[in-house]
């Protein structure tokens, strides 16, 4: 392993969803976001509505129930929200909701540290919800844009929360792991298939991890792009990739000073 690589993935690599889903989607956008930690040169979304959103469920569900039209109207007004749209996807989230859980938390952060010399790696992901109900560790993760995959298994960053989660089933009792996608967006019918790893699956994602990081250790530091129009179009990165498939102009803010 080169220098240049110890120094950027550091003595023992950190792996987050949204990082490992860049990694398998593009390796040269997880270099530039991941590694290289470079501003996005072409604008693609807002994350606000996202943010608020999971802020108003945690709100909800820490002091009180999401199906108590008057508690839920209340918190919205605590916090100056008064949209149709934010409302909206909170009544999506009432109808899927397992309020009958004997246990919750929400926007939970766990890691996990991975030790098999001479390979370490810590991996990290920030769980939005967590319900256990009948034996089962209910985890799921808010959606408010665009549907992406049919089935959760096939989302690699799924899999690094299924890695994360793993350890915990014992601890609060759980025999059973469920990953669900629970899209709030009114223009997305069905959520995907929710993903339900047994023994097996989850080790075999521990050791899909684990090569991946292999992979990382033993790069000469080429990272190239994937040269796909499809991916490369909602790039962040596509005006400064050479290997983009969608070039165009860096969107960069510039600071504009009075004469």
């Amino acid at each position: 392993m080169s220098h240049t690589m110890r120094t950027l993935l550091g003595d023992i690599p950190g792996i987050t969803p949204s990082g490992y889903a860049s990694f398998r989607r593009c390796a040269r956008s997880f270099l530039l976001a991941n590694l290289l930690r470079v501003p996005e040169s072409d604008g693609r979304f807002s994350p606000d509505r996202g943010l608020l959103v999971h802020a108003m469920l945690k709100a909800i569900h820490d002091h009180g129930r999401c199906d108590d039209a008057e508690h839920v109207t209340q918190v919205l007004a605590d916090h100056g929200v008064d949209d149709e749209v934010t409302r909206g996807m909170i009544d999506r989230h009432v109808v899927r909701c397992p309020r009958a859980a004997q246990r919750q938390k929400h926007e939970v952060e766990l890691a996990r540290f991975y030790r098999q010399p001479p390979l370490m790696f810590m991996a990290h992901a920030r769980i939005d919800a967590i319900w256990v109900h009948d034996g089962m560790l209910d985890a799921r993760d808010y959606k408010t844009g665009a549907r992406h995959v049919d089935r959760v298994v096939d989302d690699p960053a799924a899999r690094v929360q299924a890695f994360v989660l793993a350890p915990h089933l014992p601890r609060v009792g759980a025999t059973r792991l469920r990953l669900r996608y629970e899209h709030l967006a009114p223009e997305i019918d069905d959520d995907p298939e929710p993903f339900e790893p047994d023994a097996d699956d989850l080790a075999a994602i521990a050791d899909e991890l684990a090569r991946a990081v292999e992979q990382l250790w033993a790069s000469d530091g080429e990272f190239p792009g994937v040269g796909d129009a499809l991916i490369c179009g909602s790039c962040g990165y596509r005006s400064i990739c050479p290997d983009s498939a969608t070039p165009g102009e860096p969107l960069w803010p510039v600071l504009m000073l009075g004469q």
